[in-house]
This record gives structure tokens, C-alpha cells and sequence, in this order.
């Protein structure tokens, strides 16, 4: 199948199975080259998109049925700078700022956010307690990680929401809405941590140099390897 793909014949079977064509990348046979290494966190794409659109509303909507978290959007009251989705979300296909008649800047994450603004509020009762808190630690951890500086104090805090959010994530697996946490953008929650190998003193620059240093460990290791 695999090979009367390559050859263009275009199987049915991998249209069924959901498969993509995967061709060679131009830099698959450079030496020492890790194409992960260059994927850096990001709040767009990683954060508002990925884990919490992709993932933890997927989650919950499994969880709570679609009808159900519409309602609970629906019923939140009107107030001042908060988004009312008075179609509630699941039949929202494409994000835009001008879905509910409302212009703004563009910024594709601004859906997104209001959502965050309520949602532990709107799971409140609909959801098993265990799955609540790990909503609400994958929240603080959004929070945390959109500030403009650090202290100890804040890192501290994203490092214990990460530490929650993993130490009750099993029971997504016991709800059977997720078989596994194998997955990039969740993998990539764990490396927000440059700012601990500074003196927190011209932190910026050292940040950059630590990851400089990570960089080459690897290459060299992959040398010896």
C-alpha cells in the first residue's frame, strides 16, 4: 500500500485509515540534525490551539456530550469584556474573530481565551471532580506561562500546575477519552525551564546560552553514539 502510494496510484486504503503521504525531507541525511530541536514553545500554536483546543476541550466535550457543554456556554450570564457564546461551541468550525458579529484585532486565539476564562466554572458539575482539576491545572500553567517576566515564585507555580495536571491525567484514560499522553505539544510542556539555569541576572542571555550548551551536549553525544 505503501508503495503504490509512493508510485502515485493513490490507494483508497489510505484515505480510509486517515493516512498522508510523507516525503523525504531535505534534511534527513544532514549530519547531526534533529528537526525537534528547532521546535521551541510556543503560546500560539502549542497553548491556545494545541493543548486546549486540540486536546483538553476534546476531552471534555467526550466527556460531557456536546449538547450538554452548549447548554452551560449558553446559560453563563452576560458581563462586561466577556464573550457570551450564545451558540454555544461545538458547531464552530473555523475560529475567526468576527464568529459571534464581534470585530476585533485579528488574533486567532481570541476565542480561545474567552473560553478559558470560564471554563472551570462551566464544568463545575458536569464533570468528575478528578477531571476538573485537571483542567484547571492546565489553566494556571496557561496563565503562568503567558507572563511577561518570571520570578522563582511564578516558575515554581508552572512547575506545580504541570506536576497536578500529570498526577491526575490518568483519569482521562480511565474515562477512555484518552488511550495514551504520547503527544508532541504535551511532551513539550515540560521544557519551559531556561530560566532556571540562569542566576535570574541578565537572564536573557544566559537563557540563550543554556540552550546554545543543550544543543551542542546533544550533537556531541550523537557523535559518540
Amino acid at each position: 500500500m505503501v508503495c503504490a502510494n509512493s508510485m502515485g496510484q493513490h490507494p483508497t486504503e489510505f484515505k480510509d485509515f486517515g493516512l498522508c503521504t510523507v516525503y523525504s525531507p531535505f534534511w534527513a541525511n544532514l549530519l547531526h540534525t534533529d528537526i525537534f530541536l528547532a521546535f521551541t514553545p510556543g503560546l500560539l500554536h502549542q497553548l491556545h490551539k494545541g493543548i486546549f483546543k486540540d486536546h483538553l476541550v476534546k476531552w471534555c466535550l467526550e466527556i460531557v456530550g456536546e449538547a450538554e457543554m452548549d447548554a452551560h456556554f449558553k446559560a453563563i450570564p452576560d458581563f462586561p469584556d466577556l464573550w457570551h457564546f450564545k451558540q454555544g461551541i461545538s458547531a464552530v468550525k473555523q475560529w475567526t474573530d468576527t464568529v459571534y458579529g464581534i470585530i476585533h484585532i485579528p488574533c486567532m486565539t481570541t476565542e480561545h481565551k474567552q473560553m478559558q476564562c470560564v471554563f472551570v466554572g462551566l464544568l463545575a458539575g458536569a464533570v468528575p471532580s478528578q477531571v476538573l482539576v485537571v483542567a484547571r491545572a492546565i489553566l494556571e500553567f496557561f496563565y503562568s506561562a503567558q507572563l511577561r517576566t518570571h520570578t522563582s515564585n511564578t516558575l515554581q507555580f508552572l512547575e506545580n500546575a504541570l506536576a497536578v495536571f500529570h498526577a491526575n491525567k490518568d483519569i482521562l484514560h480511565k474515562l477512555e477519552v484518552r488511550e495514551h499522553f504520547n503527544s508532541p505539544k504535551l511532551h513539550q510542556l515540560l521544557h519551559y525551564d531556561a530560566y532556571w539555569a540562569s542566576n535570574k541576572r541578565d537572564y536573557e542571555e544566559q537563557m540563550a546560552l543554556w540552550l546554545q550548551c543543550q544543543e551542542a551536549v546533544f550533537l556531541h553525544s550523537s557523535y559518540l553514539e
